[in-house]
């Protein structure tokens, strides 16, 4: 999955981290700098990724509560990947992504 870093022109504290999703979309999260706050996007196909301080952590987290919810029945399990994309304004930011092993039809 490659991921696609913008600092926001109207907001230079704030990126967005996206993807072209195999779907057609274009899933994208938002995190300001310094926050504790983590952004996400879960797509249409099943892709989510965090991203922000302890994004993976809050990425497990929505999963178990979804699937105590029985929202990803038809999913199965996910595949969860974890990395670091760089900052427009410099250093790095977490970015936690899963993806369905079974993907949900559309």
């Amino acid at each position: 999955m490659e991921f696609i870093v913008r600092q926001l022109s109207s907001r230079p504290d704030t990126m967005l981290v996206r993807y072209d999703c195999a779907c057609g979309c274009k899933p994208n999260a938002e995190y300001q700098q310094g926050s504790r706050e983590v952004g996400y996007e879960h797509c249409c196909c099943g892709n989510v990724h965090f991203l922000g301080p302890s994004a993976r952590q809050h990425l497990e987290k929505y999963l178990g509560e979804r699937k105590a919810q029985g929202l990803d029945d038809e999913i199965g399990s996910y595949t969860l990947h974890e990395t670091e994309v760089s900052a427009p304004w410099g250093g790095t930011v977490s970015l936690a992504y899963a993806l369905p092993q079974i993907p949900k039809p559309h």
